[in-house]
């Protein structure tokens, strides 16, 4: 299996980190847990009680700074403050980048991973489908207004969680899971993947050790700490292809929920030529075609895109050949005073390649 490098200058992914507090004892802390695919809970530590989780990016190393942040008075909610970050990816950058998964997704990989529900076991991952089968709150308007709502029955919220001893990447068995997890809504009857609250393996041992003022592993340390099926695009088509069954290659949306990561926002600050996080256009917001133009290809290059791209690559066999539109939209985000920025992927297609 192969997979390509990024352009020149293209930096590592950065990442905010949030702390809350309000609401609770000023003494009291907020510590860091993962409870999900690709996302961050934050959990007071008194109580363990999961106060907000919020969506992380695909892949690569965490950049995340520890920091307090003072209550939130107004009306005792606890608040989400924003990190400002200085920006990491260009869009030039990211254009290059794009470029590059582009031409990978119409070749396809020569080489896709191939994973199994016995892949699955040994690395430490479980099911869990004991959340509220419901579709986020921020997300109704762009999911009714496309017709995936008729079947309300086949609205599936389902976790993948890297929870259990595994095998890790070097054949050896491993009592320490990371905490891993990938949390999606899946709608096979309408051919939809809402990416919910992720957060790798990878992402989620970082977290922790930066957390703790430990330092970073190593690419080859980690090989220790995770197994070998740990990447969203692996783990979630496994997870898409046991709920839609010989449906899979009907996939056509793919749903980015509540991106946070400050270089996904900053190419789409760059791409509409606004100012860092004022970007306000909501549903239905504004569509590229990922063939055409630069734009689309930019956003494609995105932590967010990254993913999606591997997806669509390893898995041409079922998919099938077709045209990809990134569509950018804002909703009432996590934070005060900012609008949350999504991300809508589309194979563009009226019917994918059967399985």
């Amino acid at each position: 299996m192969f997979r390509l490098r990024g352009c020149p200058l293209v930096a590592a992914i950065s990442v905010l980190s949030i702390f809350v507090y309000g609401a609770f004892q000023p003494s009291a802390r907020i510590a860091h847990s993962v409870n999900s695919a690709n996302t961050a809970a934050l959990v007071h530590q008194n109580t363990g009680q999961i106060i907000k989780k919020v969506a992380l990016p695909f892949g690569d190393y965490l950049r995340y700074i520890p920091s307090d942040f003072p209550p939130n008075t107004e009306g005792g909610t606890p608040n989400l403050a924003k990190r400002a970050y200085p920006n990491t990816l260009t869009y030039a950058d990211a254009l290059c980048k794009g470029q590059r998964y582009w031409a990978t997704i119409q070749a396809g990989n020569p080489d896709p991973p191939r994973f199994t529900q016995t892949n699955f076991d040994e690395s430490g991952w479980t099911e869990n489908s004991g959340f509220p089968q419901v579709i986020p709150d921020d997300l109704k308007t762009p999911v009714d207004s496309l017709g995936l709502l008729q079947d309300r029955a086949d609205v599936r919220r389902i976790a993948a969680q890297q929870y259990s001893e595994f095998t890790n990447q070097n054949g050896q068995r491993q009592d320490d899971p990371s905490g891993g997890q990938y949390l999606q809504v899946y709608i096979p009857s309408k051919g939809t993947i809402i990416a919910n609250e992720n957060i790798s393996p990878q992402q989620s041992i970082a977290m922790y050790r930066r957390d703790n003022k430990l330092p970073p592993y190593t690419a080859a340390q980690y090989k220790d700490f995770i197994p070998e099926m740990h990447r969203w695009s692996d783990v979630v088509w496994f997870m898409w292809t046991k709920q839609a069954g010989n449906q899979a290659g009907n996939l056509r949306y793919i749903f980015r929920d509540n991106v946070i990561n400050n270089d996904t926002k900053s190419v789409i600050d760059q791409v509409f030529k606004i100012p860092s996080y004022s970007f306000d256009l909501k549903w239905p917001g504004e569509t590229f075609d990922v063939a055409t133009t630069d734009d689309g290809k930019a956003l494609l290059g995105t932590p967010h895109g990254a993913g999606i791209a591997w997806m669509l690559a390893d898995n041409r066999d079922v998919l099938g050949e077709s045209g990809l539109k990134i569509t950018c939209f804002s909703s009432d985000g996590y934070f005060k005073g900012e609008n949350g920025y999504y991300m809508l992927f589309e194979l563009t297609r009226a019917q994918a390649g059967g399985s």
